[in-house]
């Protein structure tokens, strides 16, 4: 749970779990609508994937982001859990 807090921490890795909650995306659209560099936002993105917030798959040239949404789920339950 830590890792993932610690990952979470950054406005921009946060804007970025916010921006692929509807689907998939791949880096030029997260760089566009954040407005960051690519060396940027892939240093983020791999910081999100390292606390498993995200996942990613290769299509073609492109890279395609994700959230890992069970991760994510037990991280929620964990989170309402420590208020009982």
């Amino acid at each position: 749970m830590t890792d993932m807090l610690k990952a979470l921490a950054d406005p921009n890795r946060l804007k970025i779990v916010k921006f692929l909650s509807d689907k998939p995306k791949c880096v030029c659209e997260i760089e566009e609508a954040l407005g960051l560099p690519q060396n940027l936002v892939s240093h983020h993105l791999s910081a999100l994937k390292e606390a498993n917030i995200v996942e990613n798959c290769r299509c073609g040239k492109k890279q395609f982001y994700s959230l890992n949404k069970k991760v994510l789920n037990e991280f929620s339950t964990k989170i309402n859990k420590l208020g009982e």
